[in-house]
């Protein structure tokens, strides 16, 4: 069950274990290398079980493994509430973290859903502001949850950017989960990757979707069935239709965070 690698450079965390819950705990508490810990931790967490979460907090403030780090902070990400994100204790590890890692939390800090990630987007692009490829990131991130740049303007400084994040969060119910500026749905998701389907079909084009597929992948459990670089034609075109039908027989809530089709 080591798949850390494979992990590490998927759109998702893969498929459902084919272990009971109770036998990934055995197999947690026997693990002996950081690397086993986080695998089972995610098996656990894809059956919808999040009591382990503060190991992974513990994992990821203590791992000097790179790679481990960066794969903590993308299901951290994933699986972290609003309350989870108040409490600065779970970023500890960001006061000495390396310029890879800080792309890593920018980048998926959008798949936490919540305008508690800006503070730390903020604090970061100020320490980081004369960084041009890190500030970048920093920026676009933030800019995904608040749209601030079509007021603002790309260069606007981090005390702007400040003001504008708190105007913006006395407008909206901070209580919920928002994907871009919108209320978080799985089936707003599904509709814009159908639209892009019903686009790319007619020329037999690329799929040319990444980010939106891993995001829904990740909430439903269930693999948006191309890749990037996947060409859509007649035969698989059917493979949406019937990945969009089945996401419709399952009750979904608008501003509600999932994973693995589990609420957060």
């Amino acid at each position: 069950m080591d798949k850390s690698k494979n992990l590490m450079n998927s759109s998702w965390f893969g498929e459902k274990s084919e272990y009971s819950n109770e036998e990934i705990k055995a197999n947690l508490l026997k693990a002996d290398t950081e690397s086993k810990v986080l695998i089972f931790l995610i098996e656990m967490f894809k059956l919808g079980d999040f009591t382990q979460k503060p190991l992974l907090v513990q994992l990821m403030n203590q791992t000097n493994d790179e790679a481990v780090l960066n794969l903590c902070i993308r299901v951290y990400f994933s699986i972290c509430t609003h309350d989870d994100l108040n409490d600065s204790n779970s970023m500890l590890f960001l006061e000495n973290a390396s310029a890879d890692t800080i792309r890593t939390f920018a980048s998926a800090a959008t798949t936490s859903l919540s305008l508690d990630a800006i503070p730390y987007l903020l604090s970061l692009l100020e320490e980081w502001y004369d960084i041009n490829d890190i500030a970048v990131v920093l920026r676009d991130s933030i800019d995904f949850f608040i749209n601030y740049e079509e007021d603002l303007g790309e260069e606007a400084t981090v005390d702007d950017i400040g003001e504008y994040y708190l105007n913006y969060t006395q407008q909206y119910e901070v209580e919920k989960y928002y994907f871009g500026q919108k209320l978080a749905f799985p089936g707003d998701l599904a509709k814009r990757i159908f639209e892009r389907v019903m686009l790319a079909i007619n020329n037999e084009d690329i799929f040319k979707m990444e980010f939106i597929p891993s995001v829904l992948s990740i909430w439903t459990g269930i693999k948006v069935p191309a890749e990037y670089d996947t060409v859509i034609n007649k035969d698989n075109y059917k493979n949406f239709i019937s990945y969009i039908e089945g996401l419709s027989t399952k009750e979904w809530e608008k501003g509600e965070k999932y994973f693995y089709g589990y609420k957060i």
